[in-house]
């Protein structure tokens, strides 16, 4: 997830936004991937799951496994991602657009789907 991490040393504490693996609780640098799940249960609305982040390889895997089993697929849902670099271009270009003034799209209506259990991965 997006987290806020106190930081200590030189020239000052901090508090630092971060990426933080949902995996192994480590901070993501430089690759890694943003993983969440989607659905729509009818035309008008769609539902997603929280944002999860997670290094690349084993960590991704069983983040992966876990929006599985949380969010099945058997229920309608698909896992998606994008690569965190991607996601900051995304999020950094939908910062300055208003979706509601889009002329060339139309805002659907979502909802955020909390989870049943704590991502706490092994």
């Amino acid at each position: 997830m997006i987290e806020i991490v106190a930081r200590n040393g030189s020239p000052e504490a901090m508090l630092c936004p971060a990426f933080i693996c949902d995996a192994c609780r480590k901070q993501v640098m430089e690759a890694g991937n943003v993983i969440y799940a989607v659905r729509y249960p009818d035309q008008s609305e769609r539902e997603t799951s929280p944002l999860f982040v997670a290094h690349k390889g084993a960590c991704d895997m069983a983040v992966q496994q876990w929006l599985a089993a949380n969010y099945p697929v058997a229920d309608g849902w698909s896992d998606l991602w994008d690569e965190i670099d991607d996601f900051l271009a995304y999020l950094g270009g939908n910062f300055k657009r208003s979706f509601a003034e889009d002329a060339d799209g139309q805002y659907v209506p979502h909802v955020v789907v909390m989870p049943a259990t704590s991502p706490k991965l092994p």
